[in-house]
């Protein structure tokens, strides 16, 4: 179909794309070889390849990769926050689920109901549950934050910040999803404590690892060191904080006594 009008908005058009909303100017009536050839498959691979690369990008060079999209270089990224989302669900299906699936099968066995210390442990482990998403989130503007303190050198944007700080909480969640499977799967006995530890290890390395990459070539090794230092403390802290908000929303301020589980 052709016309001298963006079927899409109406503007006219001058090249082959329309300059107000980019949609092509000739479309092709959706016949069943075009959905099948063009639509679905170039569709498919298209944000199959988007996502597999972002995800490579994240775990090898997560600070480069970050300033690469904040440089203008974004064609070959998959929306970093969107895929967060994407491993935030999958990395919470494996924590819950896949251990029963992989070493019980399906089974009738009745799920005992937990029990609490008082209404306000309660409401703490309903909120993390039904929340997770949100609390796992809160790395992005947290961490967004200390390094736009910390790092003021590169003379970037809060916002541009966020990128990086989500960069590096996508492949913290890679991480994390790696280590569920692996604890599910328990090849050899008293295998989670180790891969928890290793786990870990391994996300902390890789926040240092990912400022580092971002800021390498702005501060010496030692500034780059203490930087990162300081910016830990400050996640501790805020964790701190957030901690001290939620037992106080849990207990109506009386901050009673509580029992978490993580």
């Amino acid at each position: 179909m052709t016309s001298n009008n963006c079927l899409n908005c109406g503007s006219p058009l001058t090249g082959k794309f329309c300059a107000e909303c980019g949609q092509k100017a000739d479309i092709h009536r959706i016949t069943f070889k075009h959905l099948m050839s063009h639509d679905l498959m170039h569709g498919l691979f298209h944000i199959e390849k988007g996502i597999l690369f972002t995800m490579k990008e994240a775990l090898t060079r997560p600070g480069k990769a970050a300033l690469d999209y904040i440089a203008g270089k974004r064609k070959r990224y998959y929306n970093v926050f969107y895929l967060i989302l994407i491993t935030i669900a999958f990395m919470l299906f494996t924590r819950q689920f896949a251990g029963s699936l992989l070493n019980d099968g399906f089974t009738n066995d009745v799920v005992e109901t937990k029990e609490y210390m008082n209404e306000a442990s309660k409401k703490i482990d309903q909120i993390l549950a039904q929340k997770n998403k949100i609390i796992i989130f809160l790395f992005v503007p947290f961490a967004a934050f200390n390094s736009f303190v910390l790092f003021k050198r590169k003379k970037l944007f809060i916002s541009e910040h966020a990128i990086i700080a989500g960069m590096i909480l996508l492949g913290m969640l890679l991480i994390s999803t790696c280590a569920n499977i692996l604890f599910w799967l328990k090849p050899i006995q008293d295998i989670g404590t180790v891969v928890s530890i290793i786990s870990i290890a391994l996300i902390l390395s890789y926040i240092c690892f990912g400022y580092y990459n971002a800021f390498s070539e702005d501060y010496t090794k030692l500034e780059i060191a203490m930087r990162i230092l300081f910016f830990f403390i400050l996640i501790c802290l805020e964790l701190f904080a957030f901690m001290l908000l939620l037992i106080g929303f849990a207990t109506n301020w009386e901050f009673s006594d509580v029992e978490i589980s993580i």
